[in-house]
């Protein structure tokens, strides 16, 4: 009769206590001999059978079941928070609570723009340059060595106005050709 590993594992118990019929016992024993891990459950087995059937096992401490339950209760339910802590995380809670409330209240007392047109300036495009109208070359807006009418651009577009030479950057390196400096 041959056995596996998962017949010794469910038999494991019988073959304890020795109630098993003789060919299985015997098959099981050939399969201790060949299988190492099977031989290491069935130790096992006996030293839990033998350490849990022995009366005289050590007296536990005085308190250890309530520090056991509450442990256990720890674990399960997670730790309790203090009432302490509990105020406290009230307490900012309410504090950014009326700090934005106040800040709230400040600004409906701003004054408002009347018009649209009123309406405070955006800044520019951060990605601009000037190129002086019949010009070759690009100057960051504000370059005291524009003369005359501008026109604001993108950088890429101011490489395909220039391009017929080459791009030319302001004498002052206000601008570098390929490399700009931007507002």
């Amino acid at each position: 009769m041959v056995v596996t590993c998962e017949d010794v594992w469910r038999e494991i118990s019988n073959y304890l206590e020795e109630d098993l019929d003789p060919a299985l016992k015997l098959a099981m024993e050939e399969h201790f001999a060949q299988c190492a891990h099977c031989s290491s459950v069935r130790e096992g087995m006996r030293n839990v059978i033998e350490l849990y059937g022995d009366k005289a096992m050590f007296p536990l401490p005085a308190g250890f079941y309530p520090r056991l339950h509450d442990r256990l209760a720890d674990h399960v339910e997670g730790k309790r928070i203090s009432r302490r802590a509990w105020l406290l995380g009230v307490a900012v809670t309410g504090a950014l609570a009326a700090s934005a409330a106040f800040a709230t209240a400040l600004d409906r007392f701003a004054p408002q723009p009347r018009s649209e047109m009123s309406q405070p300036a955006r800044r520019l495009s951060q990605r601009l340059v000037a190129i002086v109208d019949g010009g070759k070359m690009f100057h960051v807006p504000g370059c005291p060595f524009m003369h005359g009418k501008y026109h604001m651009v993108t950088p890429e577009e101011a490489v395909r106005e220039v391009t017929p030479l080459a791009p030319v950057a302001c004498p002052k390196r206000c601008g570098v050709p390929g490399k700009f400096r931007l507002i």
